[in-house]
């Protein structure tokens, strides 16, 4: 199994190398050269299998048998689905006769990238002791994707672990949950700037290293390949459980970075009969706008009561047009000309592909509060503001009929304050949660300066 750049200059790169490198050496994403399509009696045969087996049978697909042995790799499943997860790994709640909602909050940090980001962080401790190499691991985040990657990756004891966060734009719990770690491989950042500056922050130190090969350099964010296998598993998982005929259904997602639809996609190209991904936004609509238009252009991030979403820039969607396309030339035009102009058109025939798989729809905040307020009353769940504005843009695009999965993409009580305003009740904060509100917190604070980023780094390692 081969990997190869989304802009043309980097191909040919085995798995554990994609993995290790995170984002391809020309700017790119790394995309595999073939995807699996399962056929019915295969996804049959899928149908029964725990989670942990289904992961083990999903994701070997994209790992060489050369690279990683098999009953070795089966032990990595076994390890990141039961010992860190517990006893419920995942669960549904049933709303109506067509409408579910998938809980991917059961991790170690209450937010769905644990699934992902517990197998990586396992690989990546499996292949750097079988290597004998140090790896420096640097990743962005919105709010989830930081706590996630730390727990998950801590365990790699030949990596150290820096993590930029935008100063003052993630919840409190969600801050503490990175910056109350007591690791010594794990380095918090706060970048005075927003999410899509420490993004940039991360692909420009990734850019300078490239040229001087300073750092054994890896990615965390959904930029890297293995974020987003271990993703696709639960897409299998919750449509064996709400479709038994394989007939086609609809799974609506609360997105930022366009990781969580994207292993949807792929999901669906390896055979999963999935109707239309609905993209739900909020107030930074830029995917709407999208869907609506065929235009992608920035404009100024917004707060939000979701801030997990408050992004311009959706990484992944790069991906997307890549395997629409086949033509890393057009893709790295396209991307040039969003990094020179803040926008880009793609033509009509590509926009009316790419509405076939997916719908995306945006609400506000005051929606938001409603419907966590109405879905609280109506079904007596709770849930956070990121799945609200999931469930309010797939009631408002899809007909009462059809049916459809919801991604409940974080607990509640890292968004306590705007859920407890929301629904009018007080509530409790899990244990483990509950736990980290009075402890020491450590960062170190920075510029939106990429300089200031090496200069942190640099003393450090």
């Amino acid at each position: 199994m081969n990997y190869s750049s989304t802009r043309g200059q980097d191909n040919n790169v085995s798995f554990i190398d994609a993995m290790l490198n995170g984002l391809a050496k020309d700017g790119g994403l790394y995309v595999p050269k073939k995807i699996t399509k399962l056929s019915k009696s295969q996804l049959a045969g899928m149908s029964k299998l725990n989670y942990e087996k289904l992961a083990f049978e999903i994701t070997k697909l994209f790992i060489g048998t050369n690279e990683i042995d098999q009953s070795d790799y089966k032990k990595i499943c076994k390890k990141t689905y039961s010992e860190y997860f517990g006893e419920e790994i995942i669960s549904l709640d049933k709303l109506k006769e067509n409408e579910f909602v998938l809980n991917l909050f059961h991790g170690p940090t209450f937010a769905f990238k644990d699934f992902a980001l517990q197998l990586l962080g396992n690989l990546y401790d499996y292949v750097l002791k079988k290597k004998k190499i140090k790896l420096t691991i640097l990743g962005a985040t919105s709010g989830d994707t930081g706590s996630a990657a730390i727990n998950g990756c801590e365990k790699a004891e030949n990596a150290k672990i820096f993590i930029l966060f935008p100063h003052k734009k993630v919840s409190e719990i969600q801050r503490k949950q990175m910056t109350t770690n007591k690791s010594k491989n794990v380095f918090n950042i706060a970048v005075k700037g927003n999410f899509d500056d420490c993004q940039k922050l991360v692909k420009d130190f990734f850019g300078m290293n490239n040229k001087n090969q300073k750092y054994n350099l890896a990615a965390i964010n959904s930029i890297n390949w293995v974020r987003i296998i271990g993703q696709i598993v639960y897409y299998f998982w919750s449509y064996f459980r709400v479709e038994k005929n394989l007939n086609p259904i609809n799974y609506v997602i609360p997105t930022g970075n366009f990781g969580n639809v994207y292993a949807g996609f792929v999901s669906k190209c390896m055979g999963l009969p999935i109707r239309k991904l609905i993209v739900s936004s909020n107030k930074n609509d830029i995917l709407t706008r999208f869907f609506s238009s065929g235009e992608m252009k920035k404009e100024k991030v917004r707060e939000s009561l979701s801030p997990s979403m408050d992004i311009q820039v959706s990484s992944n969607f790069e991906r997307l047009i890549f395997y629409y396309t086949k033509n890393s030339s057009y893709t790295n035009g396209l991307y040039k000309t969003l990094d020179e102009t803040g926008k880009f058109k793609i033509n009509k025939e590509l926009h009316l592909k790419i509405l076939k798989d997916f719908d995306g729809g945006s609400i506000s905040d005051n929606e938001t509060r409603k419907t966590i307020d109405y879905v609280f009353k109506k079904f007596n769940l709770v849930i956070d503001p990121h799945t609200a504005v999931g469930y309010a843009v797939g009631k408002k695009l899809l007909d009462e009929s059809e049916k459809r999965v919801y991604l409940a993409t974080a607990h509640y009580a890292k968004f306590m304050d705007t859920v407890q305003n929301s629904i009018n009740k007080k509530l409790m904060y899990p244990k483990s949660l509950r736990s980290i509100l009075n402890k020491k917190e450590n960062f170190l604070l920075i510029k939106n300066d990429i300089k200031d980023l090496e200069r942190v780094i640099s003393e450090i390692n």
